[in-house]
């Protein structure tokens, strides 16, 4: 039987982007380690891998998303937000195969009421707080950089998060096998040449260098022609015993992604060969990001911006966010950290009650990490100061928490949520009295204006004066 023809204009319908769903990306990458563990089967994926779709309310009630066929009432109406992503539109069974899509739609809503930046992670992991003083944004020209030209790669090597070949590191025995056998093997007679072309600039800088010593003329400049088999194959041999710089020359010729050095190389360096060794790449340890270090999260690039208070006008300090502590730590055993929750993302506690360690346990901000806490409805919660937000190798938003600063902050983040213990009754009497009570506790006296009929364009309704002025 033959396949129904198709219009060219319902074909140019179905494969643009307006009039049709994008193919899924790809899940996160599995971490082979964890394989004999527990995972829940309902656990929020790190990042979304469907499009999110939602609808009016008009047409919600209807079951109209934009389909072909509507989708049951029964199960949209109970989503407090509409909000739906669709694994298949026509199954084997002739139905939508979708389901509700709030977790991640919701989780960046709440991320970008945080107005936080995306930050370059460190290079190694134990330096949070070396990105808190001088953290970098991912958006700076000299890292940010997808298209490069050919002679800018090794200058741009340790800046950059996108290369074109892999991660060694991250890559199972099969896969790392596959990959040689289908891109790397066939290209040993290139890589021989760019072996020569090095080869030859250590000579002719290793010649002119020995010119310079002794005071005799510039020698000519050596070229990968010039230089025999037996020459090369004595270069290759030394070249083998030197682990750091042999992998240098690969990993530039592949264009793969940074590793950290280990130390346990260092002993296999050359003694008279000259090394470089450049500032470590921050995605070197973990991995570069598999899509831009952003996310498409935020795209701010700073965070020294002054939030501005409806009442008390500019503020020093950006204002607090309440966390909630979802597991406590194991006092006893000390076994795991306490897992704090903050904005659909679960973080860390700051680094400095880690150092302090047991010394806080007992204070009103360690208390409620250290014991689990069973009389308040949801756990324990505490405010914290959001500083910097990450995104590793694998997609996850890893943010960095630390105490508030000033405790005027997380007064003022109270107060606003009606949380400071005042009645409405108090509010109201400062806003009639003249005398209102600023933060520091002092009197700031504002002359009060008398309420009641005026007339328009007067001195009296401008506030120039009194009547009698």
């Amino acid at each position: 039987m033959a396949a129904r023809s198709v219009s060219p204009g319902a074909a140019l319908l179905r494969s643009s982007r307006m009039f049709s769903i994008p193919n899924p990306i790809p899940s996160s990458p599995t971490d082979y380690s964890t394989a004999t563990k527990h995972h829940s089967a309902t656990a929020t994926k790190p990042y979304p891998t469907h499009l999110t779709i939602t609808t009016p309310p008009s047409s919600r009630m209807n079951g109209d998303w934009g389909f072909k066929r509507p989708l049951p009432l029964k199960t949209t109406t109970k989503q407090t937000v509409p909000y739906v992503r669709v694994r298949q539109l026509d199954s084997t069974e002739h139905v939508t195969d979708f389901q509700s899509a709030s977790d991640h739609a919701m989780t960046l809503k709440k991320f970008q009421e945080l107005n936080l930046p995306i930050f370059v992670p460190t290079a190694q992991t134990n330096d949070r707080d070396v990105l808190a003083r001088h953290p970098r944004s991912v958006f700076e020209e000299d890292g940010d950089i997808t298209a490069v030209e050919p002679d800018q790669m090794q200058a741009t090597e340790n800046k950059r998060w996108k290369f074109k070949g892999p991660w060694l590191a991250g890559m199972a025995d099969g896969e790392f096998n596959k990959w040689l056998e289908r891109s790397v093997r066939t290209r040993r007679s290139e890589f021989r040449a760019y072996l020569k072309e090095i080869y030859a600039k250590e000579l002719t800088e290793e010649r002119r260098a020995q010119a310079v010593r002794e005071a005799m003329p510039v020698p000519p400049e050596v070229v990968a022609e010039d230089i025999t088999e037996s020459q090369f194959l004595d270069y290759l041999r030394d070249l083998r015993q030197d682990r750091l710089v042999l992998y240098r020359y690969v990993s530039r010729f592949l264009d793969l992604a940074p590793l950290s050095t280990e130390n346990q190389y260092l002993h296999t360096m050359k003694l008279n060969r000259s090394q470089q060794f450049d500032r470590p790449n921050p995605y070197g340890t973990l991995g570069p990001p598999i899509t831009h270090p952003s996310a498409g999260l935020s795209y701010l690039r700073t965070p020294n911006f002054m939030d501005n208070h409806p009442i008390y006008g500019p503020q020093k300090f950006h204002p607090v966010v309440k966390a909630r502590v979802l597991k406590p730590q194991n006092v006893e055993t000390g076994v795991h950290e306490p897992a704090i929750g903050i904005a659909g993302f679960i973080t860390d506690r700051p680094t400095d009650q880690k150092i302090l360690g047991r010394t806080t346990h007992h204070t009103p901000r360690g208390n409620p990490l250290s014991f689990l806490e069973l009389e308040g409805g949801g756990g324990a919660k505490l405010y914290y100061q959001v500083d910097s937000a990450t995104v590793d190798s694998g997609g996850r938003v890893r943010i960095n928490l630390s105490d508030p600063g000033n405790n005027m902050t997380e007064l003022v983040t109270k107060e606003m949520l009606g949380e400071d213990g005042a009645k409405n009754e108090v509010y109201m009497n400062a806003l009639q009295d003249s005398s209102i009570p600023n933060l520091a506790g002092d009197l700031i006296t504002q002359p009060t204006r008398k309420r009641g009929v005026h007339m328009y364009g007067s001195n009296e309704s401008y506030g120039l004066g009194g009547p009698g002025a």
